[in-house]
C-alpha cells in the first residue's frame, strides 16, 4: 500500500491558449426604419419629460448636476457584443450605470442540438438600466434622431449606441411593477395573520450610486420617506464591493398593504430599486423537543493550532460535554446575553456535526479548534432562533467575515488563518430566481478576495406537495415501499418549481450542499412512514433543488442530511404530503440542556446538517493538504490556491450512483432534460471521501494547482499506467477542476472568468480507454466554477498506446474588464483499476510523474492579504 493517497504534480511550460472557445451567437438586429416606427413615440415622451424638468432649471452652471433621479431602462432582444464599451460610452454621455437584468426564456432542449437563428423579440431579454443626467438624456435623444433617420453611424463612443438601438425592444422608466417584489403581497398577508398587532418589516434595495455623496443623500431620502409614511429605519448597510445599499424598515400595515396594488409613496419612490420581504433565517421551533440524555467525555485540552474553519451560525453551548475545549467564540453582533443557553440549538448542532459527525456513527472527533461567530439570536417573543430581526443579514455576514480575516476598526483579525466557513443559514423569504441575490454576491466576492471556501446549505422546504398516485392517505401509507418511493420521487419532481434552493445557495464560488436521506438511526416509529430506503442515495423530502446561475449545476453535491418521515392528508382527489422530523429519527448531535446539565443530545435533519458534515470533511482534508504542500517546502495556508484545491478534493469523489440510475429511468424527456433534472437534485452526486483519504495500490490521485489568466492554456500530461494497457479490465478516470472567479455584480454574465478542462483538440475525449458515465450534461457543468467528469471503460488498449493523457486547463474572460484577471484553480485527477493488479499502479504513476516534474519548491510562497 502506498504511503499517501495523493501526489502533487506540476504543469508543462505555459503557453497562450491554442484551443478556440465557442463563438457567441447573437440575433439579427432590427432595421432602423422598423425601429423608428416602434420607438419614436417613446423617445418623444422622454423629450417631453426633459422639457418639463427643465422648466425653470438653470443649466448654465452645472448641467450634470441636474438629474430626473429616475432609472431609465433599455430593454433589448439580445446581448450586446461588447457591454464594457457601451457602459463606458454611456457613462461619458452622462448615464450612471446601475445594472443589467435579464429574463431567461431559453428552451431547455435547444442546447442538445444547434438552435436556429433567434428571431427578433424572442429569446433572452436584457434590461440595461441607467440613472441619466439631463445632459445625458439630451445626448441620447440626439443620437436616436440620427439613428432613426438613417444617418451615418458616428465614430468613437457615440457609435456604441447603434447596436443598442438595433436590438432595442423597449425604452421606459423603472416602474412600480419593477420596484415591488412579486412575492411581497403574500408576505404581507402572512405577517399580518401571524402578528396582527405589529408593523411590517421590509427591505429597501437602493440604486447604488458611485458618488459617496449621492449614497449619503439616499440614506437621508429613506429617513425622510419613512417620516412621510409613519415608518422607521431599523438598519442601513452599504457594501460598495458588491454595489449594495439597503435599508431595513418598519412600515405601518396600511402602507404595506398599499404596495400590493403598486400604490403609496414607496411604490413610486424613484431612488428605491426594489421593495421586498425582510431577509430572515429562522430555525424550526419544534426542534426544542428533540433531546435525550447522554454522556461524553470532553477534550482534555484545547488544540493549540490556529483555527482554519469557522462557523457562522447560532450561539453554541460552549460548555457542553461534547464541545468543551473545542470551540472559540468571537462576538460581533450577537452576544451571549442575547441567546439563553436553553435555546442555543442550531449553532450547537452544527458545531457538534463539524467536530464529531453523526454521534450515532461513533466517529473520531476533529482535534482542531472550531472558530465560531454567532449571527443568530433568540428573541423573547419567538420560539425559534433567527437572524436578529432589527438587522440586515448581509451586514451581519459581512462584519463577521471581516472580523475573522481582516479585522475592523483598527482591531487585528481574530482568525486570519480561516479558510473554510460553514454557512448553514439561508433567506427563507428568497428562493433563487435566475438572478444572483446580494447575499450570494457577498459570499462570491469575499471568497475570491480572501481565498475562502464557503460551504452553504441548499435550504429546506417542508411545504406540502401533491401525490396524485394515491386516492387517499391510507393508500399511500399501505403501499408497497418500492412503488411508494417511485411515486414520491415522481411527485417531488413535478413540484420542483415550488422547492427551489434558498438564497444564497446560488453562490458561484462556494460549495452548495443538498441532503441525502440517511443517518445513524434505525427503524421507523409506529404509525409513521419512512418514504425512502437508505441504500439508493436519494435526497430527503425537504432538500431544495436547483439549478443555479445561468442554469449551472446546483447544488454542487449532496451529503447525508438525516431521514425525514412523511405526513399526509387527503385533499379531494389526491394526497397532500410533506416532510416531518421525529425525535427518534435523524442525525444525533449535541443539544442545549437545562441549568448545569450540559450533556444532552438530539436528532435533527436537513441541508444544514449536510453542509456541516461537508465542513467536517474539509477540516480533515486540511491536514492532508498541509502535509502535501510541506513536501514541496510550501505552506498550504499561504497559497493563493488554498481554497480551490480543497474545493476540488471535496467534490472529487462524487458520482450519481444508484440514485442517478433511478431518477434517469423515472424522469421524462430526452437525455439532456433528464440529466438537467437529476443535476438539480443531486448536483454532481454524493462524494465518497474515502477515495481521497485511503491509499490503494490500484488507485492514484494527482493534484495540480496554479494561477491562470484569460487566453492561457496550462497543459498537464498524465502517464497512462502500464496496468491499464493490453487488458479489458474495468478502469476509471476522474477529473475535477475547481476555481474561484471574480464577479461583476451588475451584469447577467456575473462570472468574470471561465475555465475549461479540455483535451488536445479542445474537447473532452481524453483517452480512448474510457468513456463518460451518467453524469451532468457537459454544457451545464461549464457554467459554474466546478467541473467534474467521471470516465469508465474496459476498451482494449494495445501495448503501443502506452503514453500520456493530455489535460489542458483553458481560461477565457467572460467580460473585457477581466481580461487580465488572475484566477486560482485546483485540478484533481484519479486513475483507478476496478480489480487488484499485479503492478502497483500508484507506484508506477508516481515514479513517472516525479521523474519529469518541475520542482514545485521553485515557486515563491506568497502571503496574500487584501
Amino acid at each position: 500500500m502506498a504511503q499517501r493517497p495523493i501526489v502533487r504534480i506540476s504543469r508543462e511550460p505555459a503557453r497562450l491558449n491554442r484551443i478556440k472557445g465557442q463563438r457567441a451567437r447573437f440575433p439579427k438586429a432590427i432595421s432602423w426604419g422598423e425601429q423608428a416606427k416602434r420607438h419614436d413615440a417613446k423617445f418623444d415622451e422622454i423629450e417631453d419629460g426633459v422639457a418639463r424638468i427643465l422648466n425653470g432649471a438653470d443649466l448654465s452652471t452645472s448641467p450634470d448636476e441636474v438629474t430626473p433621479d429616475r432609472a431609465l431602462v433599455f430593454e433589448i432582444i439580445g446581448p450586446l457584443s461588447n457591454v464594457a464599451k457601451f457602459v463606458a460610452a454611456a457613462r461619458r454621455a452622462g448615464f450612471e450605470w446601475l445594472g443589467e437584468d435579464f429574463d431567461d426564456d431559453s428552451n431547455d432542449e435547444e442546447e442538445e442540438e444547434e438552435a436556429d437563428e433567434p428571431s427578433p423579440d424572442s429569446g433572452q431579454s436584457m434590461l440595461y438600466v441607467t440613472m441619466p443626467t439631463i445632459r445625458g438624456l439630451q445626448k441620447v435623444l440626439s443620437l436616436w434622431k440620427q439613428y432613426s433617420t438613417n444617418q451615418a453611424k458616428p465614430g468613437a463612443d457615440d457609435g456604441e449606441w447603434w447596436p443598442l438601438f438595433g436590438y432595442l425592444s423597449d425604452v421606459r422608466t423603472w416602474s412600480a411593477k419593477d420596484r415591488v417584489d412579486p412575492t411581497l403581497s403574500r408576505y404581507v398577508d402572512r405577517m399580518m395573520r401571524k402578528f396582527p398587532d405589529r408593523p411590517i418589516r421590509l427591505e429597501l434595495d437602493l440604486w447604488f450610486r458611485s458618488d459617496p455623496s449621492l449614497r449619503a443623500a439616499a440614506r437621508e431620502y429613506v429617513v425622510g420617506l419613512m417620516s412621510l409614511v409613519g415608518g422607521t429605519v431599523l438598519d442601513f448597510v452599504t457594501i460598495p464591493e458588491i454595489l449594495y445599499q439597503a435599508a431595513l424598515v418598519e412600515l405601518p400595515n396600511e402602507q404595506a398593504l398599499r404596495l400590493g396594488s403598486f400604490q403609496g409613496p414607496l411604490s413610486t419612490a424613484d431612488r428605491i430599486m426594489r421593495v421586498r420581504p425582510q431577509s430572515l433565517y429562522s430555525s424550526e421551533a419544534e426542534d426544542a423537543a428533540f433531546s435525550v440524555l447522554d454522556h461524553h467525555e470532553p477534550q482534555s485540552a484545547p488544540d493549540t493550532r490556529h483555527p482554519v474553519v469557522a462557523l457562522l451560525d447560532g450561539y453554541p453551548v460552549e460548555n457542553h460535554s461534547l464541545l468543551r475545549n473545542r470551540l472559540r467564540v468571537s462576538e460581533v453582533d450577537v452576544h451571549a446575553v442575547d441567546v439563553p443557553v436553553s435555546r442555543r440549538r442550531h449553532g450547537t448542532a452544527m458545531a457538534s456535526l463539524i467536530v464529531h459527525g453523526d454521534l450515532g456513527d461513533d466517529t473520531v472527533p476533529i482535534d482542531r479548534i472550531l472558530q465560531v461567530v454567532p449571527i443568530l439570536g433568540a428573541p423573547q417573543n419567538l420560539a425559534e432562533e433567527c437572524t436578529p430581526q432589527d438587522r440586515l443579514p448581509l451586514g451581519l455576514v459581512y462584519r463577521a467575515v471581516m472580523t475573522l480575516v481582516e479585522g475592523s476598526n483598527g482591531v487585528e483579525p481574530v482568525a486570519e488563518n480561516v479558510v473554510v466557513i460553514n454557512h448553514s443559514i439561508c433567506d427563507r423569504e428568497a428562493p433563487f430566481g435566475q438572478r444572483a441575490t446580494y447575499w450570494a454576491k457577498l459570499l462570491d466576492h469575499l471568497s475570491h478576495r480572501f481565498r475562502l471556501l464557503f460551504i452553504v446549505s441548499a435550504g429546506n422546504n417542508s411545504e406540502p406537495f401533491a401525490v396524485d398516485a394515491y386516492a387517499d392517505c391510507n393508500a399511500l401509507e399501505t403501499a408497497d415501499p418500492v412503488q411508494r418511493q417511485i411515486a414520491l420521487l415522481d411527485a417531488l419532481n413535478r413540484s420542483r418549481g415550488s422547492r427551489i434552493m434558498l438564497s444564497p445557495a446560488e453562490t458561484l464560488n462556494g460549495l452548495t450542499v443538498g441532503a441525502v436521506h440517511g443517518d445513524s438511526s434505525a427503524g421507523t416509529p409506529a404509525g409513521l412512514v419512512d418514504p425512502f430506503d437508505t441504500i439508493s442515495g436519494v435526497t430527503n423530502l425537504a432538500s431544495s433543488v436547483g439549478l443555479g446561475l445561468n442554469r449551472a449545476v446546483k447544488p454542487d453535491f449532496v451529503e447525508l442530511g438525516g431521514r425525514q418521515l412523511i405526513r399526509s392528508e387527503d385533499d379531494s382527489s389526491f394526497v397532500s404530503a410533506w416532510a416531518i422530523e421525529h425525535p427518534d429519527v435523524g442525525q444525533l448531535t449535541a443539544a442545549p440542556g437545562v441549568g448545569v446539565s450540559q450533556n444532552l443530545v438530539r436528532r435533527s435533519t436537513g441541508t444544514s446538517n449536510a453542509a456541516a458534515l461537508t465542513t467536517r470533511t474539509a477540516t480533515r482534508l486540511v491536514d492532508v493538504l498541509e502535509n502535501l504542500f510541506a513536501e514541496s517546502n510550501e505552506r498550504w495556508l499561504e497559497a493563493k490556491t488554498r481554497a480551490v484545491v480543497l474545493k476540488a478534493l471535496l467534490a472529487h469523489g462524487c458520482t450519481w450512483g444508484g440514485a442517478g440510475d433511478i431518477l434517469y429511468q423515472l424522469y421524462a424527456g430526452g437525455a439532456l432534460r433528464k440529466k438537467e433534472a437529476i443535476s438539480s437534485v443531486l448536483g454532481f452526486g454524493r462524494p465518497d471521501h474515502s477515495r481521497i483519504f485511503t491509499a490503494l495500490g490500484s488507485r492514484v490521485t494527482l493534484l495540480a494547482d496554479d494561477i491562470i489568466s484569460p487566453d492561457s492554456l496550462h497543459e498537464y500530461r498524465i502517464p497512462i499506467p502500464r496496468a491499464m494497457v493490453n487488458n479489458r479490465e474495468v478502469r476509471r478516470v476522474v477529473v475535477t477542476l475547481a476555481w474561484s472567479s471574480p464577479i461583476d455584480p451588475i451584469t447577467r454574465r456575473y462570472r468574470g472568468v471561465r475555465l475549461e478542462v479540455v483535451d488536445g483538440d479542445g474537447k473532452r475525449d481524453f483517452w480512448k480507454g474510457v468513456k463518460r458515465t451518467l453524469s451532468p450534461d457537459g454544457r451545464a457543468a461549464r457554467r459554474g466554477t466546478l467541473q467534474h467528469l467521471v470516465f469508465e471503460g474496459k476498451n482494449l488498449v494495445r501495448p503501443g498506446s502506452l503514453g500520456d493523457i493530455f489535460l489542458g486547463v483553458q481560461a477565457m474572460a467572460e467580460m473585457t474588464p477581466f481580461a487580465a484577471a488572475e484566477v486560482p484553480y485546483g485540478l484533481a485527477v484519479t486513475l483507478e483499476m476496478g480489480q487488484p493488479v499485479r503492478t502497483d499502479l500508484f507506484t508506477d504513476v508516481e515514479a513517472r510523474v516525479r521523474a519529469k516534474r518541475v520542482d514545485i519548491a521553485q515557486r515563491v510562497p506568497t502571503r496574500v492579504r487584501t
